[in-house]
């Protein structure tokens, strides 16, 4: 068959990124980190990255998710759903880190014949990878290497596929099964990148490129065809696996506010049972309090009530002591009635001023009383009733 072949293949299954490990040995490989007679460095020429592609590829994932992983953290109640490095989170994930594209055109028998050719290669092979970023940017390379040491010069591109608009979890994420679709396969790997190689190699080599196999999914390996055919099967999959997790988070979201609305609860519960108890105490106490008072003041009305009496008692008394001594001053008595009339009126007296400070001290009392305040009544209205009718009928005598 006449013409150039050209074949554009996607790493998968053991030829997939990972893991940190595999990474790395792609590295190893594409860069000629290991020693070994049968390659030439010479003849291996980086044309995009340096020559730390594990470093290019952080570098990659700090350009690409850096701030949407910045918003899913501030996004996240739980600590332990925050993500610190999301490099290292995908790495552990056992899932595609990252995507090798292994560029081809011409095989070994054109090569045998042509060998004076290779030295446009690595011009041509830039010029695709430029194409390349052009046809599919989301896909962030990250480094790009050409082969010119062995039988076909080729080209190993490294890079990120990144997926977007994502509603769950990141809105940017790692995701090779998002970026290498059915379409970016065929259309844009193997028509549009297929086509700007013919038209290159038209103007260098004077050739054409080969027409693409039948029965290969336009050359394409079998792992990309396998992977076209999952690709509905897969995202059905993680459909249903999104929901499942959503209603989880949910169920999870419900349970923390109940436990939160339960720890409110409980607290003020306890603040409640210390208030109540605290009341209760206070109350007790000043029951307690206003009973002593409450009895102190009855006896002491008790007794002025006696003495009220005794008074009335002493001051009738007297008036008829005056009397009499008024009868007697006028008849002329005798000196010794005189001095007994005396006595009377003067201890009448002293009863007088024992009942004024006896009221006195009631009237203190009363007030006091009115400064506690049970069932809506004050002390004062408590002891009234008590003693009814008593303590005004001895405030209206000694009026």
């Amino acid at each position: 068959m006449e013409g150039i072949s050209f074949t554009a293949h996607v790493s998968n299954k053991k030829s997939a990124i990972t893991s940190k490990s595999k990474l790395a040995g792609v590295a190893k490989h594409n860069l000629r980190k290991y020693k070994s007679e049968a390659y030439s460095v010479d003849n291996i020429f980086l044309i995009y990255g340096t020559d730390n592609l594990v470093q290019d590829v952080k570098a990659v994932y700090h350009q690409e998710f850096d701030e949407a992983l910045k918003v899913y953290n501030e996004n996240q109640s739980r600590a332990d759903r925050r993500i610190e490095d999301y490099f290292e989170h995908v790495a552990n994930k056992e899932q595609d880190m990252a995507v090798e594209i292994i560029i081809q055109v011409g095989d070994r028998t054109y090569w045998q014949e042509h060998w004076e050719n290779k030295v446009f290669m690595r011009r041509l092979y830039k010029m695709m990878l430029e194409e390349l970023q052009y046809q599919l940017p989301q896909f962030v390379i990250a480094n790009a290497v050409v082969h010119m040491d062995e039988d076909s010069p080729h080209m190993h591109v490294v890079g990120v596929p990144v997926g977007t608009d994502y509603k769950k979890g990141m809105a940017k994420q790692v995701s090779k099964r998002k970026v290498f679709t059915k379409d970016v396969l065929s259309t844009i790997l193997q028509d549009r990148l297929r086509a700007f190689a013919n038209e290159k190699v038209q103007i260098i080599f004077g050739e054409q490129i080969r027409e693409k196999s039948k029965g290969r999914n336009h050359d394409l390996s079998v792992m990309e065809h396998k992977v076209s055919k999952e690709t509905q099967r897969y995202e059905a999959l993680k459909a249903q696996t999104d929901e499942k997790q959503q209603e989880n988070e949910m169920l999870e979201r419900e349970k923390e506010q109940l436990v939160q609305a339960y720890d409110t609860l409980s607290m003020q519960v306890a603040v409640k049972q210390m208030d109540y108890e605290e009341v209760d105490g206070r109350v007790k106490e000043a029951n307690e309090r206003a009973d002593k008072i409450e009895a102190y003041i009855k006896s002491k009305s008790d007794a002025l009530v006696d003495l009220e009496e005794k008074a009335t008692k002493l001051e009738r008394k007297a008036e008829i002591a005056e009397m009499v001594y008024d009868m007697a001053c006028g008849s002329g008595g005798n000196e010794a009635l005189r001095e007994k009339m005396i006595d009377v009126m003067y201890e009448n007296e002293q009863l007088k001023a024992e009942n004024s400070k006896l009221l006195e001290l009631l009237e203190k009392a009363y007030e006091f009383m009115k400064q506690f305040v049970l069932d809506g009544r004050n002390l004062l209205e408590r002891f009234l009733e008590s003693i009814g009718q008593v303590v005004e009928k001895v405030r209206g005598i000694s009026r």
